[in-house]
């Protein structure tokens, strides 16, 4: 028992108590008037008062008794109603919180009065709650991610991801790509990088240029022509990478644009090309090498997220929390968001209201319907019995008064109309 129900219980014991006394001392006094009354004419009020008071106090008992159980636990019939009758009453709870409460009109009547995009602006504006979000989508985020890692999930999510690529033109990408280097500086540092790389790898090979000089020349020819080969060769490479380096408007620049120009347009109209761009990506995608890399790679971005998620003091964490309260007061400053957004929740909600009304309902009695019949009845009692008792003890009170009321009109009847005398 929580301590809230333990304070229930206090005060319908305390209230019981109260209306079982009064009950007593009405049984007492109706004794002793019985008794007194052929000598004290005068406490025939008193006992009319006492004895319709203890009748209706007994009755009252009676009757709030039968609800939770059988009073003096005896099987009367029709007693021990809640006991008996909780599914039907959870049934009956049930539909008329739907068709009472999850109907669209009273759903509208109460959103007309509430403008639920500013109560959400200003809910996120505050640090605490978007901090609090911020955990909750932590979760979620969890769930979905783990959620992949399960056979029939992972199998649907890694169809879906092959379907998508293969609905991708591999030209298109490239074509991207393509366009990108050749707009603005990009063009200009590609070139740089390759006369840089040109001039690295140039360097690197100078000695297998001067070998392989040497085994394709005549064995005739002296060694110091192969020496002036070389050296007109090399000279001749490094002075062309070193003018494409230096001249900004060197023709090989502007070649290189217009290669890369036409490479686009052939990526994006020519058949042929977008055919092996095509089976070149299926290739790609079928590799086992590739599959392997991609695994690797969604492995490590999804254990760093999760671990990230679940840190409050990361940087992810944090920047959501930001992020959301930026958002709400976005929301809290701007009406035409908060009218947009208001108007979008209410139609969530009452389209929750009219598709999901029955299984809602359903929640109610299915909750009800698992519950103790016993404890069920025990749980009602601590919140209504302390009302009830107060039934009890007006019905003692009112049951007196009438009964009051009664002896004073026979008294007065029998007093104004005597009985004729006989003959």
């Amino acid at each position: 028992m929580s301590a809230s129900e333990a304070t229930l219980a206090i005060q319908l014991r305390r209230m019981q108590r109260l209306a079982t006394a009064l009950v007593g001392v009405m049984a007492v006094l109706f004794v002793a008037t019985s008794l007194w009354r052929e000598q004290l004419p005068a406490l025939d009020l008193v006992w009319a008062f006492s004895e319709a008071a203890l009748i209706g106090g007994l009755a009252d008992w009676f009757a709030v008794t039968a609800l939770f159980r059988h009073p003096l636990g005896l099987p009367i019939p029709h007693t021990a109603i809640i006991p008996n009758r909780k599914d039907e009453i959870g049934n009956a709870l049930a539909r008329f919180v739907g068709e009472h409460f999850l109907v669209r009109d009273a759903i509208e009547r109460r959103l007309e009065r509430v403008d639920l995009g500013e109560r959400l602006g200003l809910w996120l504006d505050r640090q605490r709650n978007a901090e609090l979000l911020a955990r909750d989508l932590a979760v979620v985020f969890d769930w979905l991610l783990r959620g992949t890692e399960t056979g029939y999930v992972r199998g649907a999510v890694k169809e879906g991801l092959e379907n998508v690529l293969e609905r991708i033109p591999a030209t298109t990408l490239i074509a991207t790509l393509v366009d990108v280097l050749a707009s603005g500086n990009h063009a200009r540092s590609l070139v740089d990088q390759l006369v840089q790389f040109g001039g690295d790898l140039l360097d690197k090979n100078k000695t297998q240029i001067r070998e392989r000089i040497r085994e394709r020349s005549p064995w005739w020819l002296p060694n110091f022509v192969d020496e002036k080969i070389y050296d007109q060769l090399v000279g001749e490479l490094e002075r062309i990478l070193g003018e494409i380096s230096d001249d900004p408007l060197h023709p090989a620049r502007s070649q290189l644009n217009e290669r890369l120009k036409s490479l686009k347009y052939a990526l994006g109209h020519d058949e042929q090309v977008i055919t092996k761009g095509d089976k070149l990506r299926n290739e790609l995608l079928q590799h086992p090498a590739i599959r392997d890399f991609a695994r690797d790679t969604w492995l490590r971005v999804r254990d760093y997220l999760l671990e990230a998620m679940a840190d409050p003091a990361s940087d992810i964490r944090k920047n959501l929390a930001l992020e959301l309260r930026a958002i709400g007061n976005t929301i809290a400053r701007d009406p035409q968001i908060r009218a947009q957004l208001d108007r979008r929740l209410r139609e969530l909600m009452i389209y929750i209201v009219e598709n999901y009304r029955a299984p809602i309902s359903e929640i109610i009695s299915e909750t009800i319907a698992h519950w103790d019949a016993n404890s069920t009845a025990r749980r009602i009692e601590l919140h209504l019995g302390r009302d009830l008792q107060f039934i009890r003890i007006n019905g003692t009170v009112v049951g007196g008064l009438v009964g009051v009321l009664l002896y004073v009109a026979w008294q007065l009847v029998t007093t104004e109309l005597p009985l004729s005398p006989g003959p």
